[in-house]
């Protein structure tokens, strides 16, 4: 895992669900499960949704009832620090 990374676990949410990201920086921003988060943790292979927020807010719809989580680090980009707050829409 990126060591700027900030994890948030968003719980249950059901297909459809909008998860809003808002960044203070451009920063990636992944959408996973619990299995590809212990993943993503150990720098293995893992999938996700998401990508690099460009854009602010960054929005992500959740594919499936779940589990889910919010990953959001700076790995690869300008940043180091970054503020990040994630909201559920709908």
């Amino acid at each position: 895992m990126a060591a700027d990374a900030t994890v948030f676990d968003l719980g249950w949410l059901t297909r459809a669900t909008v998860v809003r990201v808002e960044l203070d920086v451009m920063a990636n921003v992944r959408l996973m499960t619990e299995t590809n988060l212990a993943a993503y943790k150990k720098r293995i292979a893992y999938r996700m949704i998401g990508g690099v927020a460009t854009q602010r807010p960054f929005d992500i719809t959740v594919p499936l009832d779940g589990h889910w989580y919010v990953a959001v680090d700076t790995e690869g980009l300008n940043a180091r620090r970054f503020r990040a707050e994630i909201t559920i829409v709908a």
